[in-house]
């Protein structure tokens, strides 16, 4: 028999948006591990931002299981721009990285989308 930990510790402290959603929910951190398919360690680590570089795999499916939208669980540092190559320290310029001015719009990607689907 597995035994689950206490729902809601009022002397814990979130210190991600992941963590409050959780919180919120009243999952714990090894039910929430189980269900999104990683370990109890690398969910902890991701909670308390001290994994450098999640997989976004683990972030969508957190938000799957707590129910939110993607947005919902993902903190502003892993929404800013992050270096990987010093020699490229910020984003490319869109003018200068792209190859078309824009990208087709919702409408057009949804169209596209569809008719390769149908192919």
């Amino acid at each position: 028999m597995r035994v689950v930990g206490a729902r809601h510790d009022p002397n814990a402290k979130a210190e991600t948006k992941l963590a409050r959603v959780r919180m919120a929910r009243g999952v714990t951190q090894d039910e929430l591990a189980e269900a999104i398919g990683i370990s109890v360690p690398t969910y902890r680590r991701l909670e308390l931002n001290t994994l450098p570089n999640p997989g976004l795999r683990y972030l969508i499916n957190a938000a799957l299981a707590l129910g939110v939208e993607l947005d919902e669980v993902l903190d502003d540092e892993w929404l800013a721009w992050k270096t990987f190559d010093a020699n490229r320290p910020g984003p490319p310029a869109p003018d200068e990285f792209w190859r078309r001015p824009h990208g087709p719009g919702k409408d057009e990607l949804a169209a596209l989308l569809r008719r390769q689907s149908e192919r």
